[in-house]
């Protein structure tokens, strides 16, 4: 019996989720370039206060810029284009909590149900695989991001800021695999699929807020550690600036560890259809 991990459960899982994350992947992408180029007009057009006093009246914690730091200048392209990825994180956040989600709610449909007694696994087994099948999706789906931000790179030949993108999408992959760990758990004690999404946008909005009150007042800073969208700048990493908060980070890192413990023990104390 594969105690841990199975390649085959692995691929079937992978498939099952193909046409959600090419859905999630295209809606991704043109928003990402809708909103480069909706920048990228607005400065042509001669309109870079506008876009500076839109990127003020928006908090720090949403943005990536630091809470008492000077306007931002769009006439300069890291800064544009910093704002882009910062923004699109959310939309990143916002897909790795639907995958957490889903991963362990889908998995009590009849198909897979019946598939997962059909080979000689554990139920831990198809806990741990149904993760490490979300973090590929999730790998996947950085990977395309990554190409079109080059892409972006090229067009507008700002080569120069490549090390910068990798080291954003390797951040993105971090703050990621921490909503996916928390949506994981969450979902254990749901029964629908159906409700995953609603769980995913609950998470997110919520952890942002936490993260948004602990930039704006000094006396709840604690509260981003509930935050882990404000763990890394986006925007810092591509303006230079970059704030690590490495305790956050390890705390997120720990509760991926502890969601998938507590996750394995509830399934193999329930039956995968229903509670």
């Amino acid at each position: 019996m594969n105690e841990y991990f199975s390649f085959t459960l692995l691929g079937y899982k992978l498939k099952s989720r193909t046409k959600n994350f090419l859905v999630w992947s295209t809606i991704s992408l043109c928003l990402f370039i809708l909103i480069v180029v909706m920048f990228s007009n607005l400065l042509s057009a001669g309109l870079p206060e506008f876009i500076s006093d839109m990127a003020s009246s928006m908090p720090g914690a949403v943005t990536g810029s630091a809470p008492d730091s000077e306007p931002l200048d769009f006439k300069d392209f890291g800064v544009n284009f910093g704002v882009c990825l910062q923004i699109m994180l959310i939309v990143g956040c916002v897909y790795a909590s639907y995958l957490g989600a889903s991963a362990n709610t889908n998995g009590r449909g009849d198909s897979d149900v019946t598939f997962v007694y059909s080979l000689p696994v554990s139920r831990t087994c198809a806990v741990m695989t149904g993760f490490v099948a979300q973090l590929v999706t999730l790998f996947l789906h950085n990977i395309v991001v990554a190409l079109v931000s080059i892409a972006v790179l090229y067009s507008n030949n700002k080569m120069s800021y490549l090390g910068k993108v990798l080291l954003a999408v390797g951040a993105f992959l971090l703050i990621e695999i921490i909503y996916l760990a928390i949506s994981f758990l969450l979902a254990t004690f749901m029964n629908s699929g159906s409700q995953a999404s609603s769980i995913s946008a609950v998470v997110v909005t919520i952890t942002i807020l936490f993260g948004i009150i602990g930039s704006a007042a000094k006396t709840l800073s604690i509260m981003k550690i509930f935050s882990p969208y404000s763990y890394i700048s986006i925007f810092g990493i591509i303006t230079g600036e970059s704030r690590l908060y490495v305790i956050g980070i390890a705390a997120g890192l720990l509760m991926t560890v502890v969601s998938l413990v507590i996750s394995c023990m509830r399934y193999n104390k329930i039956d995968l259809i229903m509670d």
